[in-house]
């Protein structure tokens, strides 16, 4: 990657190279550990409604168990048709939740991301960065290089 560099960024006195480990920012900082909060409770929120569900399916099979042996043939079709459609219905909402929970967990990271990038190149440009690298594109570096505690200092202070 070094190598692709422009003559003109070698041809400057000195290059200065950072790298940013992006998802400490995500765990460490303000917007993050708000945003993890909110999906937390939508994880939640979401297990308690399917296990509420579950819960009542469990209490009609155990019903059908105890009951059906005594029932009417017609009645026992039609309680274990109602069973299935909800089992059904279950499986359904189960995995149109979790769909949904990953689809919220990505938009949240890409909106920090948006903000992130604004903040990084912020702080690229103040203390005259030649190039900020992502941490884990990078096999080893001097630690003197890490940029993410300044980062998240300033993401913490300019993201509500």
């Amino acid at each position: 990657m070094l190598a692709l560099m422009p003559a003109s960024v070698w041809a400057q006195d000195r290059v200065k190279i950072g790298f940013l480990d992006v998802q400490r920012v995500l765990q460490e900082s303000a917007a993050g550990k708000r945003a993890r909060d909110r999906f937390q409770a939508e994880i939640k929120k979401a297990e308690a409604d399917a296990l509420r569900d579950k819960n009542e399916i469990e209490r009609l099979k155990n019903d059908l168990d105890k009951k059906g042996p005594l029932m009417k043939e017609e009645e026992r079709r039609n309680m274990e048709a109602d069973l299935e459609r909800r089992f059904v219905n279950y499986q359904r909402s189960v995995n149109d939740t979790q769909q949904l929970l990953q689809k919220r967990d990505r938009e949240m990271t890409n909106d920090i991301l948006k903000d992130l990038e604004k903040v990084v190149a912020e702080v690229g440009k103040a203390d005259k960065f030649t190039l900020i690298l992502e941490r884990s594109q990078i096999l080893y570096s001097d630690q003197g290089i890490d940029i993410t505690n300044r980062v998240i200092e300033v993401f913490n202070s300019r993201v509500k």
